[in-house]
């Protein structure tokens, strides 16, 4: 009789340790799913910030192509942007808007294959100013007008 009460205590033990190796390792899964995308969001927001820095430095700047940051063996981060102008394409104004779309993507270690993609889209306005040969030149004013998600 002990030996059976026995057994059935070790089969209940053990189906209560297999639950708990299952919860386990079911919220490892999540929390590095959680990791990826707050990660291709930050990388998102850094395309957005790197494409800002690089139209106040060149106001013909194009869009800023596929940037691994930070540099890992892996490869495993990147971000581009899509850029648009929205007011005074392509003439000398005092000020120009511009529609940025960044995205930021988590790859598979060493390889092309994406994890998880976030893509963030701002309108920004940048007011220009100098005089003579560098009129409308020199970034004076940058104002972020929208900033928002894209979802797919």
């Amino acid at each position: 009789m002990a030996m059976i009460l026995a057994l059935v205590i070790v089969l209940i033990l053990a189906a209560l340790m297999l639950g708990l190796a299952s919860t386990t390792l079911s919220e490892i899964g999540i929390t590095q799913a959680t990791d990826w995308d707050i990660r291709a969001l930050y990388l998102a927001e850094a395309g957005i910030e790197h494409q800002i820095y690089a139209l106040k430095a060149n106001k013909n700047a194009g869009p800023v192509g596929p940037v691994n940051y930070p540099v890992t063996p892996g490869q495993e981060y990147w971000y581009s942007t899509a850029l648009t102008c929205l007011l005074h394409c392509g003439v000398n104004w005092e000020t120009q808007r511009w529609q940025i779309v960044s995205t930021g993507q988590v790859r598979l270690s060493g390889s092309a294959t994406v994890l998880q993609t976030r893509s963030l889209r701002a309108i920004v306005e940048i007011r220009y100013g100098g005089t003579g040969a560098t009129l409308f030149q020199d970034p004076t004013l940058v104002t972020v007008l929208r900033r928002e998600e894209v979802y797919p």
